[in-house]
């Protein structure tokens, strides 16, 4: 049996790609060719992650996963992992997966990927979902610690905001270890760390936050650390992201 992967151009799907094999690569230029074909495990991480796009554009947002949706309806697999995002809740603090997010409050990003984590659920009955946070690894375009690094916008930064950072290089390892329980719906939740505390360990020479956007704050947790050999809430401890953190700026500084 083979296996596949859908947004391998991508930044999580061309990480996952540089990581490991897959037999079959899609996305949105040939994902009609998926259309009848049966895998062992599909992996899907072929949703546009532009938010700010996305809740400009909420109808066009919506049309590219429906039309996911209609060629993943034509696919057999044995097991479907989707890789989907935190921002599907309309609460970001102090909730697992076990809370359900609210449709009525959700922004179209969020209501959007929703969307699509419910057709999985209902459509593969052999699947899981992954929730990721925010992340930084190899190809990054976007977020707080790519714009510090590229001197990018860094008035509008506050350095109040906190966010989840998740190293997308550990991706295959901890999508093996959520392969090998029986969740169907794993948070990669890390602690949250303040745009400061990055600011002063790494980026301490520039002056952030003149005119500061409102802060944004992330604390996401979920049930299953253990089957990442951690504790608590969080799948790692603060110190492996700012070491990983570190790994990552020293082979990425302009």
């Amino acid at each position: 049996m083979t296996n596949a992967l859908i947004g391998h151009t991508g930044f999580v799907g061309g990480n996952l790609l540089a990581q490991t094999h897959f037999d079959f690569v899609y996305n949105s230029s040939n994902i009609s060719e998926i259309d009848g074909r049966s895998f062992q495990t599909v992996v899907c991480a072929g949703v546009r992650a532009v938010k700010w796009w996305a809740n400009k554009n909420p109808q066009e947002d919506w049309q590219g996963i429906a039309n996911l949706i209609h060629h993943l309806s034509r696919v057999q697999t044995d097991k479907f992992v989707l890789i989907s995002t935190v921002d599907v809740y309309n609460v970001a603090e102090n909730v697992t997966e076990d809370d359900l997010p609210c449709e009525q409050f959700l922004h179209a990003y969020g209501l959007n990927r929703l969307k699509l984590e419910s057709f999985v659920q209902t459509h593969f009955s052999n699947h899981q979902i992954i929730r990721l946070p925010a992340l930084f690894g190899p190809g990054l375009k976007k977020n707080v610690i790519y714009d510090l690094m590229n001197n990018n916008m860094i008035e509008a930064i506050n350095p109040a905001s906190a966010f989840q950072w998740y190293p997308v290089r550990r991706l295959t390892d901890d999508l093996a270890r959520a392969s090998a329980s029986d969740a169907k719906l794993i948070n990669f939740a890390t602690p949250p760390v303040s745009v400061a505390k990055i600011h002063e360990r790494f980026f301490s020479a520039l002056k952030m936050g003149a005119h500061p956007n409102p802060p944004a704050v992330y604390d996401i947790h979920t049930k299953h650390a253990a089957l990442f050999s951690s504790n608590g809430d969080y799948i790692m401890q603060e110190a492996e992201i700012f070491d990983e953190l570190a790994h990552f700026l020293q082979g990425n500084r302009l």
